[in-house]
């Protein structure tokens, strides 16, 4: 009888601590699901038909896209100025594109603003990427390559109006 109980108590440790490694193993796999890297990407008015907008992705991949004047190339360019989400769901897709693309052009490196406050009728260009913001209005960086990234990940997500004008 003495054995069984043994037995028992042997099982019952080591079930336990089996239970404990699983759950150990879950949360080691849940934690290495890769975020996404947040960003900014803005487009501001100017006093001509340019297209102005605001595309942020949060570290869940959530992306809002607030068009103020419409955009000019396909497939944005069939949405009506508003507001539109989408979820974002390859974040290592996204964020070795985006890194590429701001590697290239030495983002981090850059100055925080490129601007002359005299020159009043051209849009800005606002990108914020791994806590580093950029404003490009003028005489400033060719940023067109991150420009690109950014209107690629854009143009590749399924957008649902919130509200449109």
């Amino acid at each position: 009888m003495r054995v069984i109980r043994l037995l028992i108590s042997g099982i019952t440790v080591c079930s336990l601590f089996i239970a404990g490694c699983a759950s150990h193993t879950l949360n080691v796999a849940e934690s290495a699901v890769e975020s996404f890297l947040p960003a900014i990407y803005k487009k501001t008015l100017c006093f001509g038909p340019c297209p102005a907008f605001t595309f942020t992705l949060q570290p869940d991949g959530q992306a809002t896209l607030e068009i103020i004047r419409p955009m000019r190339t396909a497939p944005l360019d069939a949405l009506a100025p508003g507001k539109y989400s989408a979820q974002a769901s390859d974040a290592g897709a996204w964020n070795a594109r985006i890194s590429t693309a701001a590697e290239e052009v030495l983002y981090l490196e850059l100055d925080s603003v490129y601007d002359n406050p005299r020159v009043t009728d051209l849009p800005a260009t606002i990108t914020e990427w791994r806590g580093k913001s950029v404003t490009n209005r003028y005489n400033g960086p060719d940023l067109a390559t991150l420009y690109a990234a950014f209107d690629e990940a854009m143009a590749a997500l399924n957008w649902q109006p919130i509200e449109t004008k």
